[in-house]
């Protein structure tokens, strides 16, 4: 299948189509983000992230997963659910804790 070079948008204008196809092999439908030379619109990866070394550091030491949640965030909670983990096994041991463990993973041990 050939790509198509351009697509109309809002019946009258004209802007170069998205080289990206999908899974079936049909060609993207959207435009190109801001005409400044790319070929693919912002949902194929238009931008492409960082282009020096020092922004790759700063993306890399500001990286997040599901939201404001930080890598030191995860750590502490990790942290903490180690400790809670612990403390439940001395609690079992001493007979204070009876009835099913926690729920959940154990947490990797260093």
């Amino acid at each position: 299948m050939d790509k198509e070079r351009t697509i109309t948008l809002f019946g009258n204008r004209q802007a170069q189509r998205c080289h990206a196809r999908n899974r079936s092999g049909n060609q993207c439908r959207n435009a190109v983000a801001r005409g400044d030379g790319g070929s693919v619109c912002r949902y194929h990866g238009h931008g492409g992230g960082p282009k020096t070394p020092e922004g790759r550091q700063r993306c890399a030491e500001a990286k997040t997963i599901h939201g404001k949640e930080t890598r030191a965030i995860r750590q502490r909670r990790s942290e903490l659910s180690r400790e809670l983990y612990e403390l439940e096994v001395v609690g079992r041991e001493l007979g204070l804790i009876t009835g099913p463990k926690s729920p959940g993973r154990k947490p990797k041990t260093d």
